[in-house]
């Protein structure tokens, strides 16, 4: 199960990059002297919990990765850039025949409830000091998916898979963190990043654990819908430069 959340959490990033780069480029492009202005990335895990209405759909937390780019604008204290991660807020597996003629090979049967959050940042934190707090301001959205795949039992590898239900929200929110350096090297700081979020999320419709029933060959969806609202505490590593 950790390889298979593995897996899901990486290709969902290598499709967000693209994500990241345009926000990147609209910030990149309104901003003059790029040159001269510092730059900071990082990446983190993260662990989401639902707020509000969507806590009473779903109770318990969900788990992930994900990274970012800013750009300082000129000398002033503002960066922005873009952030993207992708969550698993729930999974279930099962072991399954291949087929009813050939039921001597078992495939695993998956099944993730997963959020891709990506958010357009504006961050304000002094330029120096040892230890840096930032306060974040955030819009952007997030992706509610679930999908299902049939995966070899040896390696784990996805054989064929589905999207069961898919809903996209507008997201927005603030956040506060804080920076400590551990490292500096020819110019790279290289910094342990802590911060928490609270993200409004508009309505959706979205599945949970256990959302999927199957009854006599045929499949039943309970179908949550609220509004999408979360904590996120997240730690990481940055880098500026």
């Amino acid at each position: 199960m950790a390889a298979y959340l593995y897996r899901t959490i990486r290709i969902q990033l290598k499709t967000s990059c693209l994500i990241v780069t345009s926000f990147t480029a609209l910030w990149i492009g309104g901003a003059t002297n790029v040159r001269a202005q510092s730059f900071q990335a990082g990446g983190y895990f993260t662990t989401v919990s639902p707020h509000g209405e969507f806590n009473e759909n779903v109770t318990n937390n969900g788990y992930g990765a994900g990274g970012y780019f800013l750009v300082r604008l000129g000398s002033s204290p503002f960066l922005a850039g873009g952030d993207v991660g992708i969550v698993v807020y729930g999974s279930e597996s099962r072991d399954e025949p291949f087929s009813l003629t050939i039921p001597e090979v078992s495939v695993s049967v998956r099944t993730s409830n997963n959020i891709l959050l990506a958010h357009s940042i504006l961050r304000i934190q002094p330029r120096e000091g040892r230890i840096r707090p930032y306060a974040d301001g955030l819009i952007g959205l997030k992706h509610l998916f679930t999908r299902t795949s049939i995966c070899c039992q040896f390696d784990g590898e996805e054989i064929a898979g589905t999207t069961n239900l898919s809903d996209t929200t507008f997201s927005y929110g603030a956040g506060v963190g804080v920076q400590v350096p551990i490292s500096r090297r020819s110019g790279l700081d290289i910094s342990l990043d802590g911060n928490v979020r609270y993200l409004r999320g508009t309505r959706g419709e979205y599945l949970k654990k256990g959302s999927i029933r199957r009854d006599n060959g045929q499949l039943f969806y309970d179908i949550f819908s609220s509004r999408t609202d979360v904590i996120a505490v997240q730690i990481g590593v940055s880098f500026s430069f």
